[in-house]
């Protein structure tokens, strides 16, 4: 174990026990504090760097918005906000057609309908939704009867309904679905009620849909995925501070965070994932308790991981995830190979410079967004790539050729030869992988040379990517960096990372002939004439073409700042 490993497993151990005064004591034995300075302490928690100017001095301090176990009795103050049209902003033209079909049939049979969670917040801050989710006073069975043959129900305990509208899923929910077998006692003012009793004030005036609102906003992962939106009435329903938190930048849990957390593990991830896309902050109580919770990530399965992985990477803010799953302690348990790499090169937790992985994931993040996200092979790919260039030095004009390889399998020597010029005409702005900015010599460069140094560089991909594969080797390298124990092995997903496999395999073929009979026509084709950009589909699905396209742009456009041509 190396000093730098070991220092930053007693760090992570020292972390876990939650004082800095223990972490300086137990790294101080090692005598050398790389990662331990007044910036990269875990003293503070915040989102990304972006968001900085952004920020309003706000009081994070979270509000009881529901009883805890052991304060049953304590009331709850309930601040309600309907905001009209003009008020809330909220532009209908922005929902799509697809989902309006769903809203209409819905409410021209009678239910009342509404927009909620995600969707509404992206709406609001004019941002693009991932997806679309829909709340209805309609019964699962009656929303089924409302779509005939394009509504399947899913889930036994809490069922959703799952519209296909225009190749896309609406999914809806009902009303009935949460209320089921609840008893609240409604007052004005506290008084004495049973433990089993929710109190509450401030709900003067209300009637039983309002009831009905609260307690589904209440069972909301975040504040800013509370807001409810009824596009007919046009009126904004805020019954737990989303429209302040929005207006704040900031990510709080609807209960109290170490509450939210312990329900539902998998909220950790949803929050670094929303305060990635957004560039929001985590309010103090929320950043402590994804500090002090992030190993109970390691009870969910490992497919669960990669999901959340996915959604990460692939929807347009892969960068701003990354350097946040680094930040609080999370990245060891999702890419131990990648922590591993941070940690050898002293990467600070609260860094704001780059590093090469990083200009790749911003360079990705330029090319998909979520509602044209990428396969996973593609992260995966670079992710491999990315770890074969740091365990040798490699050149820009190697890496360059060695990326333009796996789009040009056919021609591998037009690769090389392409990489030779394009690092001639643009060498004086490269960026080395290091992250730094250099000034290269352009000296000429045999193809043979460059293109026997970039297969190398596909082969160690290769390697790279089995090892991130290997679920020993990764549970492994967790196991070093943060001395925990995962309940199930830690390794990529077989879909994603078999298919960027396959990327580096076909960049490395001998020309032609280890293809069969269909590839090679595929390659030919692909090879001969004038190719234009691949569409967002291709991408999503992950077809060959389209991911070989996108890995050797995004890998050049990181090398040289200015775009280029592939």
């Amino acid at each position: 174990m190396t000093t730098s490993v070991a220092l930053h497993r007693a760090f992570y151990t020292g972390w876990r026990h939650s004082t800095v005064a223990s972490i300086c004591s137990i790294a101080a034995q090692f005598k050398a504090l790389p990662l331990l300075d007044s910036e990269s302490t875990f003293g503070e928690f915040e989102g990304p760097v972006a968001a900085v100017a952004l920020r309003e001095a706000v009081e994070d301090t979270d509000v009881a918005r529901t009883p805890s176990s052991t304060s049953g009795k304590q009331p709850m103050q309930v601040q309600l906000k309907v905001l009209r049209g003009k008020q809330h902003g909220l532009h209908d033209s922005l929902i799509p057609r697809s989902t309006w079909r769903v809203l209409d049939n819905l409410h021209d049979a009678g239910y009342e309908t509404y927009l909620v969670g995600g969707s509404v917040r992206d709406l609001l801050l004019e941002q693009v939704p991932k997806d679309f989710d829909v709340l209805s006073t309609a019964e699962p069975n009656q929303v089924k009867k409302s779509f005939p043959g394009r509504c399947y129900i899913v889930g036994r305990r809490f069922p959703i309904c799952h519209v296909y509208s225009s190749n896309t899923i609406i999914e809806v929910s009902s009303f009935s679905t949460q209320l089921r077998n609840k008893k609240k006692e409604v007052i004005a003012k506290p008084k004495k009620v049973s433990s089993n009793d929710t109190v509450v004030r401030g709900t003067e005036g209300w009637d039983e849909r309002d009831f009905a609102r609260w307690e589904n906003s209440m069972k909301r992962d975040f504040t800013i995925n509370g807001l409810m939106y009824d596009p007919f009435k046009h009126l904004l329903y805020d019954y737990v501070g989303g429209l302040r938190d929005l207006k704040k930048f900031k990510v709080r849990t609807v209960i109290p965070a170490d509450e939210s957390f312990a329900e539902d593990t998998a909220r950790i991830l949803r929050a670094i994932r929303i305060a990635a896309r957004l560039g929001f902050t985590f309010t103090r109580s929320t950043a402590r308790a994804i500090k002090d919770q992030r190993f109970s990530l390691l009870k969910l399965n490992k497919g669960r991981l990669m999901l959340e992985a996915n959604m990460f990477f692939a929807y347009g803010a892969a960068e701003p995830s990354l350097r946040l799953l680094w930040r609080y302690g999370v990245l060891e348990l999702i890419l131990p190979l990648q922590a591993a790499h941070f940690v050898e090169t002293n990467f600070r937790r609260r860094e704001e410079g780059s590093n090469f992985l990083l200009d790749l994931f911003r360079n990705l993040d330029k090319v998909v967004a979520p509602d044209r996200p990428c396969h996973g092979s593609l992260w995966v790919a670079l992710l491999a790539f990315h770890l074969a260039t740091t365990e040798g030095k490699c050149s820009p004009v190697v890496i360059g050729a060695a990326a333009l390889t796996m789009y040009h399998t056919t021609n591998r020597q037009k690769a090389a030869e392409k990489a030779i010029r394009i690092h001639a005409k643009l060498h004086k702005q490269v960026v080395s992988p290091g992250g730094e900015a250099e000034s290269i010599d352009s000296a000429p460069v045999s193809n043979e040379t460059v293109l026997e140094e970039a297969t190398v560089l596909v082969e160690n991909a290769k390697a790279c990517l089995n090892r991130m594969m290997d679920a020993a080797v990764t549970t492994q390298v967790m196991q070093e960096l943060t001395g925990a124990e995962p309940e199930d092995s830690i390794a990529l997903a077989q879909a994603f990372s078999q298919k960027a496999l396959g990327l580096f395999r076909g960049a490395v073929r001998d020309e032609l002939g280890d293809f069969n009979s269909k590839h090679r026509q595929e390659a030919l084709k692909r090879e001969s004439g004038k190719r234009s950009p691949p569409d967002a589909e291709a991408i999503t699905r992950g077809d060959v073409e389209a991911i070989s396209y996108l890995f050797s742009r995004i890998v050049l456009n990181t090398l040289y700042p200015r775009e280029v041509k592939t």
